[in-house]
């Protein structure tokens, strides 16, 4: 099986699974006890929480975890907006579906939403943001990567305007960590959202790094835990996972060079097959190839080259098995909705290799004439 679905998921490294397997032993026990058993188990929360805060430039008392990435960023958006229900938020046309659905239900409640444009994967810049600021805005909301064509936004730059105008701004940059340097401190998002399964670490497991002095209201009321910002007891074993992914991060961003030369090369034999690459107008990461072949079904695409032991995507997880065209793609090319269509999705991490990509290639010869087209 050759692998092309890392913005979906990565495999654990296996420094994690060791150290998973490792804790099990002893994060059974209820981290909040205060007996051994249960000391222990804090031990191991505790370390782990330090592991990832040291990754992202935080303090540990500023990591709260979480279920993973879309728990997070339910909670930041709740907990810091200004209002609740907002009054006005600000958001782009681009956005995870975590965030796109939450404003949407929002938005049934009476809040206004402006979205900004992301034309051709060329991001707003932050006049852009300025001029959409009110005096009722409650929120901003915005993602650090693209999931889907790995589209790379200024959000320090967004972060300036934010502060200049005292609203809090929540960055998604779940698809940021592991493949640019991400420093929270530096940052200075009212919170930021990151999760393990993006970056070598286990699922199931995320966490909003929320800015010292920034208070947090939490989505579930019970006990003290996360220092009452996210009751429940929290997964230690993921976590620890999690904070030793942290650890690998800096050999992750070493290899993204590498990684940019396998998309290039993707790139560049799927134009000559008949490809036009989406997103490719603006800043990316090195990560993901979006490409459309006009007059092919992606999800058929994708489909057939699964038969042929090629893993990719037509557009976000998250939306698998939903009939819908990528609302990413719509937005960035409105004039072409052809390109939403026929999207194909590959990206790659550390793993992949020039071999895979070849193979790949002559799967695509393959398989691509089979295709029937559009009608």
């Amino acid at each position: 099986m050759i692998y092309f679905d890392h913005h979906a998921a990565t495999a654990p490294v296996k420094e994690v699974l060791t150290a998973m397997r490792e804790a099990e032993a002893f994060a059974w026990a209820n981290p909040s006890s205060i007996h051994a058993a249960g000391q222990k188990a804090r031990a191991l929360l505790d370390e782990a929480r330090r592991r990832v805060a040291a990754s992202v430039g935080a303090d540990a008392n500023e990591i709260v975890f979480t279920s993973g990435g879309t728990e997070a960023l339910h909670l930041a958006m709740n907990g810091v907006a200004r209002g609740m229900p907002p009054r006005h938020v600000i958001t782009s046309e681009i956005e995870h579906p975590a965030i796109a659905a939450t404003l949407d239900a929002w938005q049934k409640n009476g809040t206004r939403v402006t979205r900004l444009k992301v034309l051709h994967g060329i991001p707003p810049d932050a006049d852009a943001l300025r001029n959409a600021v009110e005096p009722t805005t409650d929120l901003v909301v915005l993602q650090w990567v693209n999931h889907e064509t790995g589209t790379l936004l200024p959000v320090h730059d967004y972060a300036a305007v934010c502060h200049e105008n005292q609203i809090p701004l929540v960055v998604d940059g779940t698809q940021a960590l592991g493949k640019v340097p991400v420093d929270a401190h530096a940052l200075g998002a009212a919170a930021l959202i990151i999760a393990g399964h993006k970056m070598g670490g286990p699922a199931g497991i995320g966490a909003v790094v929320i800015r010292k002095g920034v208070d947090l209201r939490p989505a579930v009321l019970g006990g003290a835990q996360e220092r009452g910002r996210r009751a429940g007891t929290p997964d230690v074993v993921r976590a620890v996972g999690f904070g030793v992914a942290c650890l690998h991060l800096p050999s992750r961003l070493a290899t993204m060079p590498a990684v940019a030369a396998l998309r290039s090369a993707m790139e560049a034999e799927l134009v000559a097959l008949g490809a036009v690459v989406n997103g490719a107008e603006g800043p990316r990461v090195a990560t993901v190839a979006n490409v459309s072949i006009q007059e092919k079904q992606g999800t058929l695409v994708v489909a057939a080259m699964d038969l042929e032991g090629v893993c990719l995507s037509s557009g976000a997880a998250c939306s698998s098995g939903v009939a819908q065209a990528s609302p990413v793609l719509r937005a960035m090319y409105p004039d072409q909705s052809w390109r939403a269509d026929t999207a194909l999705r590959l990206s790659f991490g550390p793993s992949n290799t020039r071999a895979e990509v070849d193979t790949a290639l002559r799967k695509f010869a393959l398989v691509l004439p089979r295709i029937p087209n559009l009608g």
